[in-house]
């Protein structure tokens, strides 16, 4: 295998590299920077804007930075870092040595990401990818298709005099959400976990261009009569004064757990379930490990459903590991859809 797994998870032996361990001696190579991905290692190869991410997230320590398309000799590999589409920075790793290529998606996607070059699926010998949402009913309607339904939210609740309430995650999602809503005009008040890596996006020099406009939340704006202002939060913060004390309200949640058929249950007291995902859908999935060409695909953060799906397929694939990250997160931390599930 050019991949094994030892304590710590999955690692590469021919580059000495720790995939996205929560914690390992020598290297880790964090794919991003969302919680359940970070790491407490004291030496992380991502990058550059990974690193600055982690590092917000997490505290400084020793990073290699290695910008997307260049290459590093480490032991006894060359390793390249090729963009993933899941959130700003984030990659999948290529690791070259005597015995062949392999790769480690991360969480990526295929479809646009405002803050990502597109995503490149990797030729290699072995492949270990992501496959959070490898089942059929996972096929997300495309990305245009959602963005114009939270706009006509957005409308719908300005005509009733109410708040948009916008729930995203965090990292990524949050600034997702923030660039289609002020590029389409609309005025946006920020949760001030979204808008400091919102900041920090602008300092990486991923702006979010109007016409629209954004600024930290403050309570008194959302408080007056058709205020006009859609309030983008986190989704712990549905259910807290912030939203529940709102005069009036309408509230969307950006998951691409929508399509589970439980959602409409999970999610009752929400007004709108939009399957805006970065995470890839079923058809992203089956793709990649497609054109791949990898003899050997192994699959992990997902259910064995789909290594038996692309086995059906004449594809060799093997269930790896579940998500790396099994501990219970901080409750100051914000995962991302991939770990939480229909958990929220």
């Amino acid at each position: 295998m050019l991949v094994t797994r030892t304590p710590h998870g999955l690692y590469l032996p021919a580059a000495g590299l720790h995939l996205d361990a929560r914690t390992a001696p020598g290297t880790v190579f964090v794919s991003h920077a969302h919680s359940d991905h970070c790491t407490a290692a004291e030496r992380i190869l991502c990058t550059p804007e990974t690193a600055a991410l982690h590092e917000a997230r997490r505290g400084a320590r020793e990073a290699v930075r290695l910008p997307y398309g260049e290459s590093l000799g480490i032991g006894e590999a060359r390793v390249t870092l090729t963009p993933a589409g899941h959130a700003l920075g984030s990659a999948m790793i290529v690791s070259e040595s005597a015995e062949g290529r392999a790769a480690y998606t991360g969480d990526f996607k295929l479809r646009a990401n405002p803050f990502s070059p597109p995503a490149e699926i990797p030729r290699v010998d072995e492949l270990v990818m992501e496959c959070t949402f490898g089942e059929p009913r996972y096929r997300f309607p495309p990305d245009e298709e959602l963005i114009a339904r939270l706009y006509a939210f957005v409308d719908a609740a300005f005509a009733e005099g109410a708040v948009p309430v916008v729930l995203a995650y965090a990292l990524g999602k949050g600034q997702e959400a923030l660039w289609h809503l002020v590029r389409a005009g609309y005025d946006v008040a920020v949760h001030g976990a979204i808008a400091n890596l919102c900041d920090l996006h602008v300092a990486l020099g991923h702006p979010f261009p109007g016409p629209g406009s954004w600024s930290r939340y403050r309570r008194a704006e959302l408080q007056v009569p058709n205020a006009r202002r859609v309030l983008l939060t986190t989704p712990n913060t549905r259910k807290a004064p912030m939203v529940q004390k709102l005069p009036a309200k309408r509230t969307c949640l950006l998951t691409g757990w929508a399509l589970h058929p439980g959602a409409w249950n999970i999610y009752k007291d929400l007004d709108l379930v939009l399957p805006l995902s970065d995470h890839a859908d079923f058809d992203e999935l089956v793709r990649t490990a497609t054109e791949s060409g990898a003899r050997k695909v192994y699959t992990v953060h997902g259910l064995h459903k789909f290594a038996e799906h692309l086995r059906s397929l004449g594809i060799d694939a093997e269930h790896l590991a579940d998500h790396p990250q099994t501990d219970e997160l901080a409750p100051t931390t914000e995962p991302d859809e991939g770990q939480l599930g229909l958990a929220l």
